[in-house]
């Protein structure tokens, strides 16, 4: 008993360094590690030991201390594995259409590894004992299966791995998309602009890069905005909003790093009468020349009726809702006065979806909501895809970056884009 008060005084105290250095830590997968190593950690530890003892009948200090210590080894040479360069040679070039594949791979990996670093704490916890190598073989392996399957419970409880646990990966050819849509992006070695459908056929080169100057994103904006005064009910003040001036057309821009710098140099002028803006309560939002990295939130959307609308979160969250009898619309006015109803949505048809496990993880951004209700976005960092929330299913486009999907251009034929010459960007 005594020896047992002393276990769980030191678990206690020296348990509250990690967790209090992941207190703060934002992003689920974050979180979740730093609740591994800061608590899980030590009971994988404290119930491995447990197990020994009840196995060959026998309590020890010496038991608790090596399984804690060997969880605490395999843990930091995990997050070493991770992120080294060995890692990435075992996963080699991951996309979501064989993510399931390498992350199972890397779970078998560290597997095995896991064993072998903590086998001579095995070794030191049952030593004195006869048979000691075939008995802390057949123990490691059993006692890592069970610690195993409770930590692979304990990432999947979450929406960690909801992408391709709860989506279906299909060919990009399967999407029926209603509107004809032109998709612009910047190859994945970021030395061209290409142009595509959304089922990834018909590339084509439009720009190329100089490359004394890393491209960030592509960007539409529109070449008029409207400046008008709406009075507020019930005030006498005006203020002015921004409205996009559809017939005016759009511009493509190249978001160029120069230095540290984030510059946005033309790319072509008018190149499309209507491409995806942010809206919000009808106000154009700007944000059309924001850095990737911060390019988050909202997707933009045609101004066209919605039955689903997608937003992404700075961490990696893709959020899907659709909008129907059980969702309160508010005005911009009444989010500000603070008297508008909250959002409600029915149960079903609220879904989150992410990649953030221990071995990779994918950000979402450059979102973009298009007719059929489906949703574009750079998922990682040069994954093109495009999403049906109805049927659930998900689709490769392309490898690249900085996607901007826009409608083609009215007059446009076959034989005008054939005699263009591809620009040369600074």
């Amino acid at each position: 008993m005594k020896q047992l008060r002393q276990i769980v005084l030191v678990t206690v105290l020296t348990m509250m360094l990690p967790a209090s250095a992941y207190a703060n830590a934002g992003p689920p997968i974050i979180l979740a590690v730093g609740i591994h190593l800061g608590f899980l950690t030590w009971l994988i530890g404290i119930g491995e030991a447990l197990l020994l003892c009840t196995f060959f009948r026998t309590w020890k200090f010496r038991i608790f201390v090596s399984m804690i210590t060997a969880n605490f080894a395999s843990a930091g040479f995990g997050l070493l594995l991770v992120y080294s360069g060995f890692a990435a040679c075992i996963m080699g070039d991951v996309t979501i259409e064989n993510l399931e594949s390498v992350f199972w791979t890397m779970v078998y990996v560290t597997f095995i590894l896991t064993m072998v670093i903590e086998f001579p704490f095995f070794l030191f916890a049952l030593y004195g004992r006869k048979w000691l190598i075939p008995k802390t073989v057949a123990t490691t392996f059993f006692i890592h299966c069970v610690s195993y399957t409770l930590l692979i419970f304990f990432y999947r409880g979450g929406d960690s791995w909801s992408m391709f646990t709860n989506l279906e990966v299909v060919p990009a050819t399967v999407f029926e998309v209603e509107d004809d849509y032109d998709l612009f992006y910047i190859s994945a070695d970021g030395t061209h602009v290409l142009r595509s459908d959304l089922a990834g056929n018909g590339t084509e080169i439009i720009a190329t890069f100089d490359m004394d100057s890393i491209p960030d994103r592509l960007c539409a904006c529109p070449r008029k905005i409207i400046e008008e005064p709406r009075e507020e009910a019930g005030k006498a003040n005006h203020r002015t909003i921004q409205r996009v001036c559809w017939e005016s057309g759009f511009d493509l821009f190249v978001l160029m790093n120069v230095g540290g710098v984030y510059e946005k140099v033309m790319l072509l002028e008018n190149f499309s009468p209507r491409a995806a803006v942010n809206l919000w309560d009808g106000n154009y939002g700007g944000r059309c020349d924001q850095e990737t990295e911060m390019d988050a939130g909202n997707f933009r959307g045609f101004g066209i009726d919605e039955e689903w609308r997608f937003s992404s979160d700075y961490w990696g969250l893709l959020t899907v809702f659709r909008i129907n009898q059980g969702y309160h619309s508010y005005t911009s006015r009444q989010y500000k006065e603070g008297s508008y109803i909250p959002q409600q949505y029915e149960q079903d048809s609220y879904a989150r979806y992410m990649i953030l496990t221990p071995f990779i993880q994918w950000s979402i951004r450059n979102g973009t909501n298009i007719a059929g209700d489906y949703a574009v976005f750079l998922l990682g960092k040069d994954q093109i895809c495009i999403l049906d929330p109805e049927k659930k299913q998900i689709a490769l486009i392309a490898r690249g970056f900085g996607p901007v999907v826009a409608k083609p251009p009215l007059a446009e034929t076959p034989e005008a884009i054939n005699e263009q010459k591809p620009n040369e960007v600074p």
